[in-house]
């Protein structure tokens, strides 16, 4: 059986206690007893700890030994979302971070849903987080993705610092799309990933014009129309699978799908 795994921010070495959440987790879904055996993880490091004592708000441990974590892409993703109705988001959100995505961007198009793209409380923020938190435990991640707070496309775009050596810059096109021919397929010296998806509406003139102007590319991921949340989850295998996964580099791009 495989040994639970939880987040503890900024986890080291020696006395400590799990986070509420994990807390609850442990004790009333896992059932865990004193002595029994976990791993515990924050920042890209895990250790090995045990379960010291359980009292009614607390359950202390003693972590241990470092122990090698899953290895992270090595050209990071970063996604730039629509929040979507219901559930969806947090759908997205779990996928993304079981892909390996470094950082999840939620942004308003044009085209968002009307319910969605009110502004999110702080609970609904931190349950994003948790959502993450949760994702990374079970997927065996050492890193919890940066989730940004809820922002306009053009408060987005227009905050972006100039485009980086090695940084591609992707935007995910509806088929029905006039856009440019496709740019060469080989890209040496890809460092970085940026890639946005729109809402299940698609990108508007209105929402191209800025990503545009901040250097993004159209891609095509289908030859048919996915949904937002099905785009969001290709476009992170596809790229990710690309660019190297989990593997030590990767620097070619076939656009051949582009419109």
């Amino acid at each position: 059986m495989s040994v639970h795994r939880f987040h503890v921010p900024s986890v080291k070495r020696g006395p400590a206690a799990l986070p509420e959440s994990a807390r609850i987790h442990a004790t009333r879904v896992l059932r865990m007893s004193e002595g029994d055996a976990l791993r515990v993880f924050d920042a890209g490091v895990e250790f090995e700890a045990t379960i010291a004592a359980i009292s009614k708000h607390a359950v202390r441990i003693e972590v241990g030994a470092a122990v090698t974590p899953r290895p992270e892409r090595a050209i990071p993703i970063h996604l730039v979302i629509s929040p979507l109705k219901g559930d969806l988001t947090e759908l997205v959100i779990q996928k993304a971070t079981e892909l390996g995505v470094a950082r999840i961007s939620p942004v308003v198009f044009e085209r968002t849903d009307t319910v969605a793209r009110k502004e999110p409380g702080e609970g609904r923020v931190e349950r994003w987080h948790r959502v993450a938190v949760s994702a990374a435990e079970q997927s065996g991640r050492a890193v919890i993705p940066v989730i940004d707070l809820v922002t306009a496309l053009n408060t987005f775009a227009s905050a972006l610092p100039p485009q980086g050596e090695g940084e591609l810059r992707l935007m995910a096109a509806e088929p029905s799309l006039a856009l440019p021919p496709p740019a060469p397929s080989v890209r040496p010296g890809v460092r970085s990933v940026l890639v946005a998806v729109g809402p299940s509406g698609g990108l508007s003139p209105t929402d191209i014009a800025p990503l545009e102007a901040a250097g993004f590319e159209a891609v095509r991921l289908a030859p048919h129309t996915l949904r937002s949340e099905t785009a969001c989850m290709a476009a992170v295998a596809i790229l990710g699978d690309r660019f190297g996964g989990d593997r030590l580099g990767g620097d070619r791009f076939d656009e051949s799908t582009r419109p």
